[in-house]
């Protein structure tokens, strides 16, 4: 049984590979995309667990794909946890109620360390295993 799923959106290739590798060696079912828009193209066949999504990226960035995701009420609920170089000033611009509406569950500041991430989406949707 395949586990929990996964979306990368992030546009370096070398960093979605890198994380997509290490979630899909600790048995996450794993979705990577450079472009926002192929992203949310996608979600309806895939379900994720959870979205892994970068801030800055070219033709749609962090900001517009969150919006765009919390416009369709099927994937209000999936969390987002932010993994960005903006850093401690985004994570100072979320306050708690905003991350609430935005379905923000963290922030991490690029470059993350593996095990740093790896930690936070555990904390987020747990083990891989269903």
């Amino acid at each position: 049984m395949p586990g929990k799923r996964i979306l990368v959106v992030e546009d370096e290739d070398l960093v979605r590979e890198v994380w997509v590798d290490a979630l899909r060696e600790s048995g996450y079912a794993v979705e990577g995309f450079q472009f926002g828009g192929e992203a949310l193209g996608r979600l309806p066949e895939l379900t994720p667990h959870l979205i892994l999504l970068d801030m800055m990226m070219p033709k749609m960035d962090g900001f517009e794909f969150l919006a765009r995701l919390r416009r369709n009420p099927g994937w209000a609920h999936v969390p987002v946890l932010i993994v960005s170089a903006l850093g401690d000033d985004l994570r100072h611009s979320i306050d708690p109620a905003s991350a609430k509406t935005l379905g923000v569950v963290g922030v991490l500041t690029k470059p993350v360390n593996l095990e740093t991430l790896l930690a936070e989406v555990s904390r987020v949707i747990g083990r891989a295993a269903t």
